[in-house]
């Protein structure tokens, strides 16, 4: 045999082991990605309720409910109205999502983000009733653990939020929204990718 005709027949069997485990790698990939994980947050996440008053509590698990609302109906033509029950217009807001480069800032920027959101996020379901909620005067800080739901698998996140008392009423100024599970499966990636060409 020459030379040529060994290195050929060695090629091919690298070739072949090559797309025998990436064809695999995509297959696991895609079957891990089509179950649902059933994740659950560690139990100490929200253990401690935090310090705020009983009435004060009540009042920011009040603006958690009506955030939920909003982001369990996903309306974009409900966003003018979500953003004036929730938010100060006169007032630095700050959201940053969990993707890189999501630092929005200013009324019309969080508005736009949450509308995207609502258009191609998922099903946010927060667990507001257990959420830890501190208070000092008129400032509030609140974290909780929720998922990010899309078809028959979801993702867990981590939220906080600063809100301010501004006339009676608690209004977020500063939400945070943490991945807390697992990098993404190819699935995901791909999903995404495809989600943020068609933007």
């Amino acid at each position: 045999m020459s030379a040529n005709l060994i290195l050929t027949r060695s090629r091919i069997f690298y070739v072949l082991i090559g797309l025998a485990l990436l064809t695999g790698g995509f297959l696991m990939g895609w079957h891990l990605s089509r179950r649902p994980l059933g994740f659950r947050h560690p139990m100490h996440y929200l253990s401690h309720k935090g310090d705020a008053q009983d009435q004060v509590r009540a009042e920011v698990l009040a603006s958690l409910r009506a955030f939920q609302s909003g982001y369990t109906k996903r309306d974009p033509a409900m966003i003018p109205a979500f953003m004036e029950q929730l938010f100060p217009k006169d007032r630095d807001i700050l959201v940053l999502g969990t993707e890189s480069g999501e630092w929005i800032e200013g009324y019309q920027g969080v508005g736009a983000l949450i509308a995207n959101d609502w258009r191609g996020w998922g099903d946010v379901r927060l667990d507001v009733e257990d959420a830890t909620v501190s208070a000092d005067k008129e400032v509030a800080w609140a974290t909780t653990v929720g998922t990010v739901g899309n078809g028959s698998s979801s993702r867990a996140i981590r939220f906080a939020a600063v809100l301010n008392r501004i006339n009676g009423r608690w209004l977020f100024r500063h939400i945070v929204f943490q991945w807390d599970d697992r990098p993404e499966s190819l699935a995901e990636l791909i999903r995404s990718s495809i989600r943020r060409a068609k933007q």
